[in-house]
């Protein structure tokens, strides 16, 4: 079991780590090793289970390290966010999952107020 699981570590940082596009937050702020090489050493050294929880312990630092050194993620105004205007604890929300199968959006009323007093386009090829 322990040969299989040092297998798909290695699989991982060989075929799946390079192709990512981020890498182990820990080992970028910290400098030291990232979450799978530590996780291979210590399953190769203390054996499948305390390996495992040697690995878990290291991940839950390095999404401590990854919260705290990330920006926080701030949301598009109100205007564009796409979020529903109906209240999700009335007898509207089955409505509103209804409408937003048929429609596809909860703005759609508003979409056709402005595409009939938007003025119309003419197109630049006329038909001869």
């Amino acid at each position: 079991m322990r040969f299989i699981l040092l297998l798909f570590i290695q699989i991982y940082k060989k075929y799946i780590s390079p192709y990512k596009g981020f890498c182990c937050a820990y080992h970028v702020h910290t400098g030291r090793a990232s979450c799978s090489t530590l996780g291979f050493r210590a399953v190769r050294r203390y054996g499948v289970f305390a390996g495992l929880a040697v690995l878990r312990q290291r991940m839950a630092r390095c999404g401590q390290v990854y919260r705290q050194h990330t920006p926080l993620q701030r949301r598009p105004p109100i205007a564009q966010r796409g979020d529903c205007d109906l209240p999700g604890n009335s007898s509207f929300s089955d409505a509103g999952d209804w409408l937003s199968c048929c429609c596809n959006n909860c703005d759609w009323p508003r979409r056709k107020q402005q595409s009939a007093n938007a003025p119309k386009k003419q197109s630049r090829w006329r038909r001869q």
